[in-house]
């Protein structure tokens, strides 16, 4: 074998190992998380009856408080406080706008978040059928903003003398943000119930899962999630 040849060949050999671990960032990473969140829900404040009229009773505000884990259950990775103005057009259609602003800890940056969301539900049989969509705007360092779209899909069943109604969503993420276009991100799975054990307390546990999708490093995630909801107006 000549020179040049036995050259080629050791400088091959020699990038492979660099080939193959770039290869081996493209496979998803995996996670386990822990998701909690505590809500309240109440009317607005008495004083804005009058001057907001008719609207008044179609108007809701929430204030939350989440917890949610790195791939540890216990090792914090974001607490998070959200606040929300709901507007009821009428059984079938609502909007909301939503501001989140989650401490990340001490190795990470800060974040805020803006939401419009649009909600659409209706009942057919024992169905109740819904849609949701979310523009999203992540403020990010350095003046950036992430823009999301998220489109929402789901079905719960009212299965007779059950409290436990099972509920399934899908959701999937868009970017509308990067230069290349519409991009889309990820897609979220989900499946859970909700249950009242008192009058106005709400609680509902779901498991997640999401699958990046066109990103540099891929996660796939399994999020075991309970939210608690106290709504004030049914106290």
């Amino acid at each position: 074998m000549r020179s040049g040849q036995i050259r080629l060949v050791a400088a091959c050999m020699a990038l492979l190992p660099l080939f193959a671990a770039a290869q081996e960032r493209l496979r998803p990473g995996f996670s386990d998380e822990l998701w909690l969140s505590a809500q309240i829900r109440s009317t607005l404040p008495k004083f804005l009856k009058k001057p907001l009229g008719d609207h008044y009773k179609k108007l809701r505000m929430s204030g939350e408080l989440g917890y949610r884990s790195a791939d540890n259950f216990f090792a914090g990775r974001q607490i998070y406080t959200d606040l929300a103005l709901r507007y009821r057009f009428n059984k079938h259609f609502n909007a909301n706008i939503e501001y989140r602003y989650a401490d990340r800890g001490a190795y990470l940056p800060n974040r805020q978040r803006l939401l419009l969301v649009g909600r659409a539900g209706t009942a057919v049989e024992r169905f109740d059928l819904g849609y949701r969509f979310i523009q999203q705007w992540v403020f990010l360092d350095r003046g950036r903003t992430r823009n999301i779209i998220r489109n929402r899909f789901s079905v719960e069943y009212d299965i007779r003398k059950w409290k436990l109604d099972p509920e399934f969503s899908l959701e999937f993420f868009t970017r509308t943000d990067q230069p290349q276009g519409w991009n889309h991100i990820g897609t979220r799975y989900s499946l859970g119930t909700s249950f009242s054990p008192w009058k106005g307390h709400t609680f509902s546990p779901s498991i997640i899962h999401d699958r990046d999708a066109r990103v540099a490093w891929p996660m796939n995630r399994i999020m075991y999630s309970i939210d608690y909801v106290v709504d004030l107006r049914r106290l």
